[in-house]
């Protein structure tokens, strides 16, 4: 039987990894394990593209609820019925006393980082998406291991695509790269798992990425930025004057307010037409589609100089057409696109400051939902509900300060017990 593990939840995108002077080698910071019960750590658990489906890491362990129709359980049933069932834990890690210290997700492909700095993928798989594997099935319905003994540190994930950074500074793609998300120099699917050459990262090893819808993000230890994928509406910085440039390899973002470069980007990230990045003194900047940018611009406006949004903020994740924000005294802030599905509900045109029930420890971010959990063992879900992620009885949108997922927790304490507390690290 597994035991409990502390303090899992914060994830390592927000802090900038160390490399070694005169070595590749990459270090994550001891801080990254701070203890989630003190009431000013929140953990942001996972960043993903999700659509229908609720995911969460808890004491280790990988949680699946909502739409599982694409092999998402990690059960070996490529097709259940699924919003109706009860949320349930991915088995096959606690069976094998495996515990998750990442997660990462496409529309309907999930990846997870282990203990062991291995790389499993499920779900989805007709761009080999989950499983970097060109003679895996379109579903993979149990976890397959895509990276084995490379030492991964950092993992992401784009729409259809899949990223991970190595302790020696190596960076893998797989998945979908008809739009240059590879950065293999090519727009096409690829078969396989491919290392970016070194070379395009000036043969530097990288000690920071990201995802964005369409795109990648890479960071090396001089502090030079790259991108790569589509990028559409002037997202990397470059004015174009069509609106897709696909940049099949990582092409280095050169126009970074005056003093800010790589080393002082904690977290680059990015969604469907723009980056955003936040610097280890708190400011946030994005540039590309104006109407996501949370700057009260309207949609024909695109922007090749990075822009300050907010400041004072600890934590950031953005995804297809927004952003969500912590700030330094645990205020919740999210911004973007207002038109169209669940957006009025999560964002503002201008950076928005939330209500929230409780102390918040730990946030869950999907492509049009957001789900926190606060230090009473609650979990709240807000915006676009379908595949019943906020109800097993309807698929009705959230809005603000949320709807509790009592469903959730319930099913949580029906493995762990009464006495455990969801949401807290433990």
């Amino acid at each position: 039987m597994k035991l409990k593990k502390a303090a899992l939840f914060i994830s390592c995108l927000f802090f900038p990894l160390l490399v070694k002077a005169g070595t590749d080698a990459v270090n994550l910071p001891t801080t990254k394990l701070a203890n989630l019960k003190s009431k000013s750590a929140i953990g942001i658990s996972l960043t993903s593209n999700l659509v229908d489906t609720g995911l969460t890491l808890e004491n280790g362990d990988v949680w699946v609820w909502g739409f599982r129709n694409t092999g998402l359980q990690g059960n070996g049933i490529c097709h259940a019925s699924s919003g109706f069932s009860r949320p349930a834990r991915v088995e096959f890690f606690a069976d094998r006393d495996l515990n998750v210290t990442q997660l990462a997700a496409g529309l309907y492909h999930i990846i997870a980082l282990d203990e062991k700095g291995n790389v499993w993928g499920w779900g989805q798989n007709g761009y080999h998406e989950a499983s970097g594997n060109g003679n895996a099935a379109g579903y993979q319905c149990w976890p397959f291991l895509t990276l084995k003994k490379k030492n991964v540190v950092m993992i992401s994930a784009g729409l259809y695509s899949s990223y991970a950074l190595t302790k020696s500074g190596d960076v893998y793609t797989w998945g979908h790269g008809v739009y240059g998300q590879m950065g293999n120099g090519k727009r096409k699917v690829v078969n396989d798992v491919y290392k970016i050459p070194r070379q395009y990262f000036n043969n530097r090893p990288v000690v920071s990425i990201g995802g964005g819808y369409e795109s990648g993000y890479a960071i090396n230890n001089a502090g030079e930025v790259f991108g790569w994928g589509d990028d559409e509406d002037n997202a990397f910085g470059f004015y174009n004057p069509a609106a897709h440039v696909y940049r099949t390899t990582p092409k280095k973002i050169t126009n970074l307010p005056p003093d800010v470069n790589g080393k002082k980007i904690v977290h680059i990230t990015g969604g469907d037409r723009f980056t955003a990045f936040l610097t280890s003194s708190g400011d946030v900047y994005g540039m590309g589609a104006g109407n996501y940018l949370g700057l009260n611009m309207g949609p024909q406006i695109k922007v090749t100089t990075p822009m300050l949004i907010i400041r004072n903020i600890k934590m950031l994740s953005c995804r297809y057409v927004g952003c969500v924000a912590i700030d330094k005294k645990n205020g919740l802030w999210t911004w973007g696109a207002t038109e169209g599905s669940a957006f009025r509900q999560l964002y503002g045109r201008t950076p928005t400051k939330r209500n929230y029930y409780g102390n918040l420890t730990k946030i869950d971010i999907g492509k049009e939902h957001i789900i926190y959990w606060n230090d009473k063992g609650k979990a709240y879900g807000v915006g676009y509900g379908s595949g019943h992620k906020f109800s097993q009885q309807t698929n009705e949108n959230v809005n603000w300060p949320g709807k509790e997922l009592k469903f959730v927790v319930d099913a949580m304490k029906g493995v762990y017990g009464n006495k455990h507390i969801p949401g807290q690290g433990q």
